[in-house]
């Protein structure tokens, strides 16, 4: 059941940090970093929330911290993949 939640809120981080990324990406045009700032942000937070995980639970949602973190890093590595892929599409789209 945990996983499942887990899993769950990690794929709803996603969608929504390939969706900012797409948006940050098409108003800056392909030109610097802003679409990669989501995706840091949750990479960042997924780390302070693993560490933050105690042997004393502590849930949000029927999900402890370490579950959080595992599922905010989840988003950042999927979201990271993504916005670099089409990122990349659109800078080669732009010279040709």
């Amino acid at each position: 059941m945990l996983v499942q939640h887990v899993i769950q809120i990690g794929a709803i981080l996603s969608v929504a940090a390939i969706i900012l990324g797409f948006i940050f990406l098409k108003a800056t045009r392909g030109k610097g970093y802003l679409p990669y700032v989501v995706s840091a942000i949750l990479f960042v937070g997924g780390i302070v929330l693993v560490c933050a995980a105690t042997p004393k639970k502590i849930e949000i949602m029927e999900v402890g911290l370490g579950g959080w973190g595992i599922a905010s890093l989840f988003a950042a590595g999927i979201s990271f993949i993504v916005t670099a892929v089409s990122h990349a599409y659109q800078v080669h789209d732009q010279k040709a």
